[in-house]
């Protein structure tokens, strides 16, 4: 079965176009028919920009600010009466990715054949997670679809924002790091041995500083088609690495225990799993249910593994507050706390907002304040590589300098 592209008229005579799966154009234009349509055009999509989205997966990726444009757009969509199928006509001509406008011209068609539109989601789950398929099959049980739909645009632009602040607090120093391995390794390759020749050929004991720094300039220079390679490739086999279970579970376990990460990584967690939880309980959805869909959604291997444990005891009978406390490591005390007030309240809807609310406000201090924390961190570091090399040149100096007198 192949992709068309196809433009048709309807029985008033406007021009509707969109991607359908067909066998071939005369299929085509037999379904398009059995929906009111007349085949005016179509264009089969060939197997290359198939291949772009649908043979390598990290192509298929929809952006956190395209899926909450998205659900805003379409709750407010609903909210006017446009009926949905015309909503995802006009949000599919609107996007920029071709996987997403593939996606929901597909779901479009699936819904005019009487399938709902969490059904329809649901084949799509690298855009639409469970969080997103689960809360909009509530809504339309519930008839309260365009308040979910809201609901879902604030969750993604609170998700968006942390983000944001978090990955803008790390730019900077993650590129005074990388720039400084960069100029070191190609000194070492180009520099370093002109500037060290003269000493090697001097017969004095050289500082252990001094060889450290020949020995290293020796490995590099010569064998430099390997360093200049490694020094993209390392990089791209840490990403591998990362990336792998193995690899997962070492870089996750790194960040929750490293001074100053792991408080941010803690609260931007703590965070959105409050946030989420909050706005799948006022969706309607079960807290069991609730609690595996957020595990399901959690990168982190730690409070995946937290929250899965929650949700198994919360469904023995146990209330959520001394579920999470099994994880003192991960959940303050005060989480603890704050989550048991809003079980003993029956607001837990309204607490867990709040709890969100007060850590994204945390998070957003620490990434204020970070750059003034991680500046002196990165001066002492220079300052001490830059100190290293410098008494490495200029001791062995005044050694040759006593040598010749």
């Amino acid at each position: 079965m192949s992709l068309y592209t196809y433009r048709a008229r309807d029985e008033k005579g406007q021009a509707i176009s969109g991607i359908m799966p067909a066998e071939n154009k005369v299929e085509l234009a037999h379904i398009l028919k059995n929906q009111g349509l007349l085949l005016v055009f179509a264009s089969q999509k060939t197997d290359k920009k198939k291949l772009n989205w649908q043979g390598l997966p990290f192509l298929r990726g929809v952006s956190l600010t395209e899926k909450m444009m998205f659900a805003k757009h379409l709750a407010v969509m609903v909210k006017s009466g446009l009926p949905i199928p015309r909503a995802l006509e006009i949000l599919s001509i609107q996007t920029k990715s071709n996987y997403f406008r593939e996606a929901l011209n597909n779901i479009k068609e699936k819904i005019k054949t009487g399938s709902s539109l969490a059904d329809s989601l649901q084949d799509y789950p690298r855009v639409f997670p469970p969080l997103f398929t689960s809360s909009i099959r509530i809504g339309e049980i519930g008839g309260t679809l365009e308040e979910v739909l809201e609901l879902l645009a604030l969750q993604m632009q609170k998700e968006h924002d942390i983000r944001a602040k978090v990955r803008g607090a790390m730019i900077y120093p993650s590129v005074i790091v990388v720039v400084m391995i960069i100029i070191a390794v190609l000194m070492m390759i180009f520099v370093v041995p002109s500037l060290m020749k003269i000493f090697s050929e001097m017969n004095i004991e050289l500082p252990i500083t001094t060889r450290i720094i020949i020995a290293v300039s020796n490995l590099l220079a010569g064998h430099i088609i390997i360093s200049l390679v490694g020094l993209v490739t390392v990089p791209l086999l840490l990403l591998f690495f990362k990336a792998s279970p193995l690899g997962k579970k070492f870089f996750h376990f790194v960040f929750i225990h490293t001074p100053l990460v792991k408080n941010i990584i803690k609260k931007v967690y703590i965070a959105r799993i409050a946030r989420t939880l909050s706005s799948l309980l006022k969706s309607g959805v079960a807290i069991v249910n609730a609690l595996d869909i957020i595990a399901d959604s959690l990168e982190n291997t730690y409070f995946k593994r937290a929250v899965k444990n929650a949700s198994e005891m919360v469904q023995k009978g146990a209330p959520l507050n001394k579920s999470l406390a099994n994880f003192p490591e991960l959940f303050a005390p005060m989480v603890i706390q704050i989550v048991r007030v809003g079980e003993e309240t029956g607001s837990s809807e309204q607490i867990l907002s709040q709890l969100a609310d007060f850590y994204e406000k945390e998070v957003d201090d620490i990434t204020k304040n970070l750059s003034s924390v991680i500046k002196p961190a990165l001066i002492l570091i220079i300052g001490g590589a830059v100190g290293f090399f410098a008494i490495s040149v200029i001791q062995p100096m005044y050694m040759v300098m006593d040598y010749m007198e």
